[in-house]
């Protein structure tokens, strides 16, 4: 029950933060607004509140295999940060690319 409810934050809170992404790149489209920086209210607090979904889904998880609660608990915040912090970066390089114009889409078949 655990990591399903922690699986319902992640999905909620990354929606919220892909939403935030999408209107900083619609404005930069639009209007020429920086996407950067990335560093808003808004996006800090969604995605920190995906990766503690994602550490309360993994503690659930891990406890169905019978960890302690404990060791579950720290096992699932190594796993969520070890990967959430370098997403973290990618996510601002990625806008980074958008406000140099760097970025070309993506045809298939095209390279």
């Amino acid at each position: 029950m655990i990591a399903w409810i922690g699986g319902g934050l992640v999905v909620f809170f990354l929606f919220v933060f892909v939403y935030v992404i999408q209107i900083r790149i619609k404005k930069w489209t639009d209007e020429k607004i920086s996407p950067l920086p990335l560093e808003g209210f808004l996006s800090i607090t969604s995605y920190i509140s995906a990766l503690t979904g994602l550490t309360i889904m993994f503690t659930g998880v891990l406890e169905t295999f019978t960890f302690s609660p404990v060791n579950s608990l720290v096992a699932s915040l190594v796993l969520s940060f070890s990967t959430g912090i370098p997403m973290w970066g990618v996510v601002k390089g990625l806008l980074k690319d958008v406000q140099s114009g760097e970025l070309k889409e993506i045809i298939p078949g095209k390279f």
